[in-house]
């Protein structure tokens, strides 16, 4: 069964499913030695106060405390608890987390605690420690749920795929972040928001069949991971939290007398940002505000498991956001990486941006990145409200901030998005993609003149009606080696 277009990847990634997978599949069903329901450890249900929510985070911790190899962490079917960040769990060991209930963050800032400089061994006595809401230099809350240096572990449930996305079913994980995106949005100078969930420094990890609903940043970020599966897992920005952001505007605006310029924003709502090496991601359903999936780079001095996040597959899986990305990478001292890389067989209906490759923009004689050996095959891009392909510098500088290095988010309406010669493109190919009627030109290929992109192959890439604004139908494309094969129409013509 050919699995990608990179021999090597192919040998890679079937030896690691041949010895690797059963082994992680069945690790966690084996006959755990002790069932460690949460309750017995002091959880409460359906209390809403942050007294309660810090019980339960503290009940969680101590039954991972009390875990042995085998074990497993149940939250009961049928029942809500409510709980602040600070749910971490170090060095757990074939210990599977059955989520079987719901598991909410509390919609309250000022209860939420703040990382300390050293992440605790034991969270028993200190997971509550500084919990106020201030600015702190480089300060950061507690995610939600940290997993770290852990191996054989699972987060499993039994939601239905794709699951209710709206936190009415059972395995679910829901981040309240709404009471977040409204305070970020006026400013961003307190303390870093918290992540749902972090998986990091680990092996051998399984999340599925469950639901994971609004978090107050990214909802799944695996860093510095090796053999991890996702699958059956449905990731959701709630639209109807949404249409009361909107209800909000709506009044603020028609009301002079309203202080507050309260205007809701849920950017910055990853779906699963991965480093590491071998990633499986299968039939996950998101729907999101920011990149749906982004893959992020290693270096041999930045990641633990890997010197290079490489050999993922992504595949058969439905997302609307802001791209199945690679990035952003950004140059280093030493070289970051991303290479041999697979979306395949996705849908993305209405979504804002579809594929997306990015690096950073910065650049200095000593750093360099990589991004080689991506594929993306048989994707189906349909209505598309942004840019349906870009590859090249990542979109990220606001308008009324200077430019400098940085590429405009109103590009082209800024004229000018800056590239750079530190970040390497090699051997990139976007195969069967059908793209239905984007609101915009079909896209944007910038590479840089003193290193252009080399080996872009687009094979059967085809846009129905693109639009005309703002390359006249047609995309722009600059110091780029781009073959067009097999019907591909438009095909990209690059200026070098």
């Amino acid at each position: 069964m050919r699995l990608l277009a990179n021999s090597k990847f192919n040998r890679t990634f079937a030896n690691w499913f041949v010895f690797n997978l059963v082994c992680i599949l069945s690790i966690n069903y084996l006959a755990a030695s002790k069932v460690l329901n949460i309750c017995d450890f002091g959880a409460v249900v359906k209390v809403k106060t942050p007294a309660a929510a810090q019980k339960n985070t503290l009940a969680i911790n101590n039954a991972f405390n009390a875990s042995m190899p085998g074990d497993t962490i149940l939250i009961s079917k049928g029942s809500e608890f409510f709980a602040t960040g600070g749910i971490v769990g170090f060095n757990l060991i074939n210990v599977t987390i059955l989520l079987l209930g719901q598991l909410r963050a509390i919609p309250d800032i000022k209860s939420w605690p703040l990382q300390q400089l050293e992440l605790p061994r034991s969270t028993t006595n200190n997971t509550m420690a500084n919990p106020r809401f201030q600015h702190v230099n480089d300060a950061k809350y507690m995610h939600f749920i940290h997993l770290i240096n852990c191996s054989g572990v699972s987060i499993s449930g039994t939601a239905p795929y794709p699951s209710k996305a709206d936190g009415s079913g059972q395995s679910l994980i829901d981040g309240n972040g709404l009471v977040w995106w409204n305070k970020y949005v006026i400013s961003t100078k307190y303390a870093k928001r918290p992540k749902l969930i972090v998986i990091e420094k680990s092996e051998n990890i399984v999340v599925e069949n469950m639901t994971a609903i609004n978090s107050p940043s990214f909802h799944m970020l695996l860093k510095d991971n090796i053999n991890v599966i996702v699958r059956f897992v449905t990731i959701n920005v709630d639209r109807k939290l949404k249409a009361a952001r909107e209800k909000t505007k709506r009044i603020l605006l028609a009301n002079e007398n309203v202080e507050d310029g309260l205007q809701p924003e849920d950017l910055n709502t990853d779906g699963i940002d991965p480093s590491g090496k071998n990633v499986h991601v299968h039939h996950v359903f998101i729907n999101n505000d920011d990149d749906s999936i982004a893959v992020k780079p290693c270096s041999r001095d930045s990641c633990d498991k890997a010197n290079c996040s490489e050999d993922m597959l992504f595949e058969d899986m439905i997302v609307t956001g802001f791209g199945l990305s690679i990035g952003s990478v950004p140059p280093h001292k030493i070289a970051n990486c991303v290479r041999n890389i697979t979306f395949r067989r996705i849908s993305m209906p209405k979504t804002g941006k579809g594929i997306y490759i990015k690096s950073n923009p910065s650049c200095d004689e000593n750093s360099s990145a990589v991004i080689e050996n991506i594929v993306y095959e048989d994707i189906n891009i349909t209505y598309p409200r942004w840019w349906a392909i870009w590859i090249g510098p990542q979109q990220q500088h606001e308008p009324g901030q200077t430019l400098g290095l940085k590429c405009p988010l109103d590009y082209p309406i800024t004229s000018r998005c800056p590239t750079q010669s530190c970040v390497t493109f090699n051997n990139i190919t976007l195969r069967n993609i059908h793209i239905e009627k984007p609101v915009l030109s079909p896209g944007v290929i910038l590479g840089n003149q003193s290193n252009p992109m080399r080996n872009i192959v687009f094979d059967n890439v085809r846009v129905n009606d693109p639009g005309k604004w703002p390359f006249d139908h047609a995309y722009q494309c600059k110091h780029a080696h781009i073959r067009s094969i097999r019907g591909t129409m438009p095909a990209p013509l690059c200026l070098q």
